[in-house]
């Protein structure tokens, strides 16, 4: 049958992956029997209008009242219905409404099931079912004391009672987000997906870094539903096994048991592709797979639903006619019950991605439009399955998986327009007349053209959320995507249907070492080609929106006039390359970022001629760098891709922990450092000095005085003044009072600041009356974690700068904080990243349950 063949090969005819490129109506004869044709265009309107008010609802700075929702919905239901084309006006009325109120109530209620305020910090017992494959990784360098151990992560969710313990009611069901960190063996051995534990927990409200360009952790906790996150404190009393459950999450933990037990070669890359587990991927293999523009392979999307639902409808088939010529007659029924099943299973069992939630849409509307012969068309089933994916998660549409997956699909229902031509005779089969040559021909054009169309169409999404583009990935998919569908799917397919046997071990060893000649093959590539290219997306709304209608164009059929003009999407894109386009800025202007990287320090100063960053942000023990997920994608969003001079103040990780993280990914003109420090990077020292004149900068070394200095110490900062015309910024580092006394003493009368980066992060050690005497700061910006055990910055330290009449930032209440002096202006223009259109950004409370809404003076204490 034409559409067995179709989905088994991953492809429509010549075109396409998987159930991405099922774009052909379905309305073809089956066996000789006519299909009844209908059209679904009522529906279709209904649907983008239910999925657009979804989106738009979400969209809302600041979430409405559901009751002030739905009277405002039901008036304009009302009045749809006593206008003259209210026939066509109320359905669409009430598909809005009825989007519009869906979204409004979940996400109240998101924002209602998360850890209150003044909980945050707790200490608490709960009984905790493990709902995700915990995560294991080496855990000694946490606590810089060499012991050896390993850190274990995983999602659990609350039980209601455990025996005689009860949870709180509030948290009965929540999803919780841990950590264990140095587990003992023996936890590491039973925590497994599916058991109960009764453990210690030391929990924190949902909470993340908020910067321009870089990634919301903070939301994506909220989409997951995430009511806290949290550690285990063994130390508060012994977590406890008491015992397992079936289900689910243990049938993907004994599945991935099964296929670590078989010994395959590349099991990491096997647990991705069948569970969609990539905890065990390294981070050369991520950055290979980015790079080659191939990290979708590994993605549950299109691709894998539409093989497995391929090879269950074949197999469901070979059913149905074993039992015919046992019976008499076929119950065809069968291939289409196990297609839906098999691919039912396997969404759930690679934890339902949202790609994948998708691609099983679409390919169930065209399984059960085949069976029961009705003609649906693939706009039909790409809107069904946009309204059910933002039914199930309604912020959904936030995600860089969002519209990678629907933008890729849409392109592709877009680029092959009246251009797919199913060779099928009057019985519905396949002409196999033409010459097997040709036809292997026009099926590797087709793939061509889907890997051109869907290049151009994920450009933008991928410089907007991941700030650059793969130059190789097409011609590298060229090759990786039909190896991945015709050879590597299916033995790994059919080792986990038989895992645990002799055949299935060999199916995955096979399957395993296919992904190994495949990774070898990316690597080679990789040096070949042109690889990863770190760019910004076009500036502004105005520049997104013009790239986008450009590359519009250029999906549009061909022939149709001015369809070469979405050629100028380039012309934006390439201004970074342009000679002289990064000294060459529209508006004269300094611009200083200080950016959230929890607790930490990162400063960005850019003027017309001069790009500086002070210190790179912290790297965390699991491997987390801020240098290259917040300052990198700052800095290509902001459209730099090289910095003429980067300082480290000192040698601490919270400071220097970023700097191999944002060097991978820039280029980095001078470094300076102190002491020693500067001498093991192959950096210039700082020492005091005289002021000097770089480009537009006028840039005076304070301190140390000593070039001998290690470097390492909190009082070895770099501690810099810069002054860019009547602009004056100084930046201190970590110093103490000690070193801010001399400071004063050595550079008396100096004329005040107009920001001040407080020192040690508002430490009760630093920010003395002598400091704030000397430096009489107009703007003062504290970088510290929320709720940091340190205390940064200390209450002392508050009071004494607001006594002094500087205006207060804390990057932990106010996110980043940017600062915009054009021309010779006194006052800056001052933007705030938590201020940014996010209900959940709005949703700040303090302590006592008090509403404390940001403002631009950012005082929130």
């Amino acid at each position: 049958m034409p559409l067995q063949a179709a989905i088994a090969s991953g492809t429509t005819g010549a075109r396409g992956q998987g159930s991405d490129a099922l774009m052909e109506r379905v309305g073809k004869t089956r066996e000789g029997v006519p299909c009844r044709w209908r059209t679904a265009t009522p529906l279709l309107p209904l649907l983008w209008c239910y999925a657009l008010a979804i989106i738009a609802a979400g969209s809302l700075p600041r979430l409405p009242s559901l009751w002030s929702a739905a009277a405002l919905g039901g008036f304009l239901s009302i009045v749809c219905l006593v206008l003259p084309a209210r026939a066509r006006l109320a359905p669409l009325a009430i598909a809005i409404v009825a989007g519009s109120l869906w979204s409004l109530y979940h996400n109240h209620r998101a924002l209602a099931e998360r850890l209150p305020l003044a909980q945050h910090g707790a200490d608490m017992v709960l009984p905790l079912r493990i709902v995700s494959l915990p995560d294991t990784r080496p855990g000694n360098s946490r606590y810089g004391n060499g012991e050896a151990g390993t850190d274990v992560r995983f999602a659990a969710r609350v039980l209601t009672r455990a025996g005689d313990f009860r949870a709180p009611p509030a948290m009965a069901d929540q999803l919780l987000y841990l950590t264990w960190y140095r587990a003992p063996d023996s936890a590491v051995r039973q925590l497994r997906a599916g058991s109960r534990w009764l453990v210690p927990l030391r929990l924190k409200r949902p909470r993340g870094s908020v910067n321009p360009h870089s990634f919301d952790y903070e939301g994506w906790l909220l989409r997951r539903g995430v009511y806290a996150t949290g550690y285990v404190r063994p130390q508060d009393g012994e977590a406890r096994l008491l015992g397992r459950n079936a289900g689910l999450p243990a049938l993907r933990h004994w599945l991935r048991d099964r296929l670590l037990a078989a010994s395959p070669p590349r099991p990491d890359l096997l647990s991705a592709l069948l569970l969609g587990d990539r905890s065990g991927l390294s981070r050369s293999d991520k950055e290979l797979l980015r790079d080659t523009g191939t990290a979708h392979l590994l993605a549950i999307s299109g691709l894998h639903v539409g093989m497995v639902g391929g090879f269950c409808l074949l197999l469901g088939g070979l059913l149905a006619r074993a039992a015919g010529a046992l019976s008499g007659r076929a119950p065809l029924s069968i291939g289409t019950a196990a297609a839906l099943a098999g691919t039912a299973v396997y969404t759930l069992l690679a934890g339902a991605p949202l790609s994948a939630q998708r691609a099983l849409v679409m390919t169930w509307v065209l399984l059960l439009a085949w069976r029961w012969r009705r003609r649906i068309s693939a706009g039909l089933a790409f809107a069904l399955a946009l309204a059910a994916v933002l039914t199930l998660q309604p912020l959904a549409f936030y995600g860089a998986g969002f519209w990678l997956s629907f933008v890729a699909v849409g392109a592709l229902l877009l680029g092959f327009s009246h251009r797919l031509r199913l060779n099928t005779r009057e019985t519905g089969e396949v002409d196999h007349s033409e010459p097997a040559g040709r036809r292997l021909w026009r099926w590797f054009c087709g793939l061509a053209r889907s890997q051109w169309v869907i290049c151009l169409a994920l450009l933008l999404p991928s410089l907007f959320f991941f700030s650059g583009f793969s130059v190789s990935g097409m011609l590298l998919n060229l090759l990786a995507i039909p190896w991945m569908g015709l050879g590597i799917l299916p033995a790994l397919m059919v080792g986990a249907m038989l895992a645990g046997t002799a055949p299935g071990d060999w199916c995955l060893w096979l399957a395993g070492r296919q992904l190994q000649l495949l990774m070898q093959l990316l690597e080679q590539g990789q040096g070949m080609l042109a690889a990863w290219q770190p760019l910004g997306a076009p500036p502004g709304v105005t520049g997104l929106l013009l790239a986008g209608a450009c590359l519009l164009l250029l999906l549009l059929p061909a022939g149709l006039p001015g369809r070469q003009l979405g050629w100028l999407f380039a012309l934006p894109l390439s201004l970074p390359f342009w000679p002289g386009a990064a000294t060459a800025p529209e508006v004269e202007s300094l611009r200083v970022a200080v950016l959230d990287v929890g607790q930490g320090l990162a400063v960005t100063v850019r003027s017309p001629e001069q790009r500086l960053v002070y210190d790179a942000g912290p790297l965390s023990a699991s491997g987390w760098s801020a240098g290259s997920q917040i300052v990198t994608p700052y800095l290509l969003g902001e459209g730099e891709r090289r910095l003429d001079r980067l300082v480290l103040s000192h040698g601490d990780s919270d400071h220097a922990g970023g700097l191999r993280g944002l060097s991978e990914s820039l280029e980095i003109g001078q470094l300076h450092a102190p002491g020693q420090l500067a001498g093991r990077l192959g950096g210039e020292r700082c020492r005091a000095g005289p002021p000097r004149r770089v480009g537009d900068l006028r840039i005076q070394w304070l301190w140390p005085q000593s070039l001998r200095v290690s470097g390492e110490e909190n009082d070895h900062s770099c501690v810099v003044l810069l002054q860019w015309r009547h602009v004056r910024i100084l930046l201190a580092g970590d110093i103490s009072r000690s070193v801010e006394r001399e400071l004063a003493s050595r550079f008396a009368g100096m004329e005040p600041v107009d920001l001040l980066v407080a020192p040690h992060h508002g430490s009760r050690s630093s920010s003395s009356p002598a400091l704030i005497d000397w430096a009489k700061p107009r703007r003062v910006v504290f970088s510290a974690g929320f709720r940091h055990h340190f205390g940064h910055p200390h209450g002392d330290v508050v009071a004494r700068y607001r006594r002094s009449g500087a205006q207060l930032f804390n990057t932990a209440a106010n996110g980043a904080v940017e600062l915009v002096w054009r021309g010779s202006g006194a006052k800056p223009e001052i933007a705030l990243a938590r201020e940014a259109p996010r209900f959940w950004y709005a949703d700040h409370k303090d302590e006592n349950g008090d509403d404390r809404r940001l403002s631009r003076r950012g005082e929130l204490w």
